[in-house]
């Protein structure tokens, strides 16, 4: 498998995105302009073609406009947060109680900055933003966890309570009162605000530079420009960036293709043949807020897996949670629990093209729980007792691999988007949902990492729960963390070794992680601390017995 390379060898489309970009894909002329396909392509080529030209010549009005408003937006950004922290060293240079009104200072401002006390020592301050748990059951899980754990909830709209929640959610993030809470849970914007101006001991939910991966197109970007294009395709299906890469694409031969945005959850999605795909990937849309301005609808072509291992005749796919503790050295770890999600229909090839009921792909052609809900749910000790036990180890060993490769393509961004923030010692960690999808030789393609999690019903409430339990205990969370805040920058071995101890079901990943000794050409750059880590890891007998769990032992 081949990926056009532009100058320096570097994949054309592969630049890095940035952190908190206030754009879901390619605005029309933003990258350059589209291209019709290859030659060869006959009426398919000139449809596409004369499609091209209509979509460059109405976005050319547009798009100054539209730069002129991102710019805008990142520049209001910029203000947003340099406000906070000059707020704050206003309050905290007074030389008074931090709760007496600051001159010049206005109300709402000092909302942000003043901190709230906690009457009992003995516990920490949690905020949950309202948006950062997509179900009111799995707010209650995370709610569950961290009161278990010593946790009192200091604000954000209850999940449970939607007219509350609806009325907060605009005007009231945690962000807005950095001295209310010692943990937030907050969404991927929102906690990058937060990130910007934390206070020691604090802890958020984002590391930040992990967008590299949570977004569909910059996750293949990550995975192209750390292994190659022949490394990377053999982790996630064939994929081509559009615009940008439409002559690549239609070099390939003709098949089956899906279309996909940035949206996550199964939303996004359009299924189609290769000649009506060329058609389709023209076609454009609006976002909320830059009315007027048109986008292309679509990010990304993706060859369509037609061999899907089935069950019962239904596609399935695994839903698999990991955590990244911290970036210094980086550490990854991904939970024994998981779920296989299927299909609500049987899978028929000839309905690969139709539809379904609310558009998008047929049913029995999707497994995302949040659009199939219907669907069945087996815990992965079900689907080991269907598979067998040496198919399932094997499969198993297969996800567990992948994950490890996909955290490490990360860190290059990870270390480009920190190096330009302040961050406090070990004050960020993320949580994610990866999406894989099995195929008849069972072998996992990894479909998206999710920064958010699905629906809920029961069964999957079940295997969530040790998941979300074990995150914070991993993580440390308690009220001796907040008392004791960390020191220094990198976690120390002994940390490490102390948080292996905290894992619960998860598995360590850092073995996995690979190194230029193994890979010749890799382009991951580990730092000394990671390197120490890897070779404590090689000799510690507790670190074997964590890892055993990723080869399915």
């Amino acid at each position: 498998m081949r990926l056009a390379r532009g100058p320096g060898g570097v994949p054309e489309g592969a630049a890095g995105c940035k952190q908190g970009e206030g754009r879901d894909g390619t605005r029309l002329g933003a990258a350059g302009p589209a291209r019709a396909v290859g030659t060869g392509g006959g009426a398919a080529s000139a449809a596409a073609a004369a499609a091209a030209a209509a979509a460059r010549a109405a976005a050319a009005a547009a798009h100054a406009a539209a730069a002129g408003r991102r710019a805008a937006a990142e520049r209001s950004q910029r203000t947003h947060s340099a406000l906070l922290r000059a707020l704050w060293r206003a309050c905290a240079g007074r030389g008074g109680p931090l709760d007496a009104p600051a001159a010049g200072l206005p109300a709402l401002a000092l909302a942000a900055v003043v901190p709230r006390p906690l009457p009992d020592p003995g516990r920490f301050r949690y905020w949950v933003d309202y948006q950062a748990l997509s179900s009111p059951e799995s707010a209650a899980l995370a709610e569950r966890a961290l009161q278990m754990l010593g946790g009192v909830r200091t604000g954000g709209p209850p999940k449970l309570d939607p007219v509350s929640a609806q009325r907060q959610k605009i005007r009231d993030y945690g962000y807005m009162h950095m001295g209310a809470w010692d943990l937030l849970l907050s969404i991927t914007a929102k906690a990058m605000l937060a990130a910007e101006v934390l206070r020691p001991g604090q802890i958020v939910s984002i590391v930040p530079g992990c967008l590299c991966i949570t977004r569909k197109t910059s996750l293949v970007r990550s995975l192209v420009n750390a292994y190659g294009p022949e490394a990377a395709f053999g982790i996630v299906p064939l994929t081509f960036k559009l615009p940008e890469e439409l002559d690549d694409w239609a070099a390939w031969d003709p098949g089956l293709w899906m279309l996909k945005n940035n949206k996550q959850r199964g939303t996004g999605l359009r299924l189609v043949p290769t000649a009506e795909a060329f058609r389709v990937c023209f076609e454009t849309c609006t976002r909320p807020g830059l009315e007027g301005v048109r986008l292309y609808r679509w990010y990304l072509a993706q060859r369509y897996i037609t061999d899907p291992l089935l069950i019962k005749g239904c596609k399935f796919g695994l839903r698999l949670w990991a955590v990244i503790p911290g970036a210094v050295p980086l550490r990854a770890y991904l939970h024994t629990n998981g779920l296989a999600l299927f299909s609500s229909e049987p899978y028929r090839p000839e309905d690969a093209g139709k539809s379904g009921a609310l558009g998008g792909v047929a049913a029995g052609h999707i497994t995302n729980y949040a659009q199939n809900e219907n669907g069945e749910a087996w815990d992965l000790p079900q689907l080991a007792a269907h598979l067998g036990a040496g198919r399932w180890r094997a499969l198993w060993r297969r996800c567990v691999e992948a994950s490890a490769l996909v955290f490490a393509s990360a860190l290059r961004r990870i270390q480009e988007v920190q190096a330009q923030m302040d961050l406090p010692p070990r004050s960020t960690f993320q949580y994610f949902g990866l999406d894989f999808l099995i195929d008849a030789s069972l072998r996992p393609w990894l479909m998206e990492v999710a920064h958010e999690d699905p629906a809920t019903l029961s069964v999957i409430q079940n295997a969530k729960w040790p998941v979300v339990r074990d995150m914070f205990t991993l993580l440390g969370v308690g009220p001796e963390r907040f008392a004791s805040p960390p020191q220094g920058h990198a976690a120390t071995l002994a940390e490490v070794e102390a948080e292996i101890g905290r894992r619960g079901g998860f598995v360590p990943l850092m073995h996995l992680f690979p190194t230029e000794e193994e890979v010749p050409g890799l382009s991951i750059p580990w730092t000394a601390a990671d390197a120490a880590l890897r070779e404590w890891a090689a000799g510690s007998s507790a670190y074997a017995a964590a890892a055993a769990g990723a080869a399915g032992g």
